[in-house]
């Protein structure tokens, strides 16, 4: 009895860890990897627009998702990859 008890607590386990309520991932489907639009802007200097921005992320070559998205953001000074991160997660 004590191995079924550990193959189903092993089980439950790993249905748990597959449930969407407990994934680490929040995005929607189709939404950029946030991972990926901080490689899009690597070495860019803050504080920066978003016309900037958005040409950072062409220039190192982004996915277009990624830059449509830069230019879907509001027109002003982001002083921080923080400050980018938290207006993408507004403006998705």
């Amino acid at each position: 009895m004590a191995i079924v008890r550990i193959a189903l607590k092993t089980q439950e386990k790993t249905h748990m860890s597959q449930h969407p309520a407990h994934s680490q991932d929040q995005r929607h489907p189709g939404q950029p990897n946030p991972a990926d639009i901080q490689k899009a802007l690597a070495g860019i200097d803050y504080p920066t627009t978003r016309e900037k921005l958005a040409a950072k992320a062409r220039q190192n070559h982004a996915n277009t998702d990624i830059v449509d998205l830069i230019e879907r953001l509001p027109d002003h000074n982001y002083d921080s990859p923080a400050a980018v991160s938290k207006q993408i997660s507004r403006t998705q």
